[in-house]
């Protein structure tokens, strides 16, 4: 395996990082167009979330860029993406739309986001040290 991925610790930690995302993406999408989310979840919330994720996409990526090799970035972000929206739909429909179920993903997108920054090497240092 350390022929294909030497640094499985960071391998872990970018899947659920990546996870996350694909989760909190397909949440989102379908919250817009703002005219077309539900009528009860108010536009600064979804706003909000978007703004969680956008941030935690780009952190993450980030991350993986710095620490992992490009070919298992592809894969596991491609293999995640295909395969998240089966256990999305496992979600029960109220708690995907509504704003209860909204909320619960921007903390997990915020408690993401703090492991990120707190268990993992910071990714824009670790990213300029790879590019010297």
């Amino acid at each position: 395996m350390s022929q294909l991925e030497p640094n499985i610790a960071e391998l872990a930690w970018f899947t659920v990082l990546w996870s996350v995302c694909c989760f909190g993406f397909l949440q989102l999408a379908g919250m817009y167009p703002l005219e077309s989310r539900a009528a009860k979840i108010p536009v600064p919330l979804v706003i909000a979330s978007t703004m969680l994720w956008l941030v935690l996409l780009i952190g993450a990526f980030a991350y993986a860029v710095a620490e992992l090799r490009w070919s298992s970035i592809v894969v596991v972000a491609g293999l995640l993406f295909l395969f998240m929206p089966e256990p999305f739909q496992a979600i029960p429909e109220r708690w995907r739309n509504s704003s209860a179920g909204l909320v619960v993903t921007g903390l997990v997108l915020a408690v993401a986001l703090v492991a990120l920054g707190a268990f993992t090497s910071n990714p824009a240092m670790s990213f300029l040290k790879s590019i010297t």
